[in-house]
């Protein structure tokens, strides 16, 4: 069974959808480990009641603040690879739709 004209720019057009999911990726997942990253200085900034700042400041500077440090790092690294990943199968799928649909 051949394949045609038409199943090749069904591939590209696939091939181009799957590259912009993986820009997409590439541009949003990183930023959202980089914000969980920095959530911890945000909370220390806010304003808490006098009895509860040591308590806060505690949990935030020696429990919650490392853990979400260390989770948004492996968001961002897990969204640069994942981004990666997607758009370089993009970019084969593309070509190949490309050969498929000028023969």
């Amino acid at each position: 069974m051949a394949i045609g004209k038409k199943q090749g720019i069904g591939i590209l057009i696939f091939g181009l959808l799957l590259l912009t999911g993986g820009i997409l990726v590439l541009i949003t997942v990183p930023s959202w480990g980089d914000w969980i990253m920095d959530y911890p200085a945000m909370v220390l900034q806010k304003q808490v009641p006098a009895q509860a700042a040591p308590t806060v400041q505690a949990m935030i500077s020696f429990v919650f603040g490392p853990l979400l440090e260390q989770v948004g790092e492996y968001i961002r690294i897990a969204g640069y690879f994942v981004g990666s990943l997607l758009t370089l199968v993009a970019l084969v799928v593309t070509s190949a739709g490309t050969m498929l649909s000028t023969r």
